[in-house]
């Protein structure tokens, strides 16, 4: 019972900072949007009873719950850690071009 009282703390936290970030920068607002979404739906797995999250285990075919949460959790983050290395492997392309360029017009003069 007491580390729903914490980790509901710690996720009032993480929302208010996501607010802070959208409030000075107007661009991230879907990021605002996904990630509160995301934690709002912790909060409520959070505190549903038990035998509601085990429902949920029993759906998917494992034994419990959380199981399922934890399974889901770290096929969400599998996924993030892919999207990021995409992302850098991008960043990392046209750092590259960007260097080539910049090596050519110095070459000339």
């Amino acid at each position: 019972m007491v580390i729903q009282y914490i980790v509901t703390g710690i996720i009032a936290v993480i929302l208010v900072q996501l607010i802070v970030r959208v409030i000075k920068d107007r661009t991230q607002f879907f990021k605002l949007l996904f990630w509160g979404l995301f934690w709002g739906v912790s909060l409520i797995f959070i505190w549903l009873p038990t035998n509601t999250i085990d429902k949920l285990g029993q759906l998917f075919g494992v034994g419990r719950g959380i199981d399922v949460l934890v399974y889901l959790s770290v096929v969400f983050l599998f996924y993030y850690i892919f999207r990021q290395n995409e992302k850098v492997g991008k960043l990392e392309k046209q750092i590259t071009k960007l260097v080539r360029e910049l090596a050519k017009q110095n070459a000339k003069s």
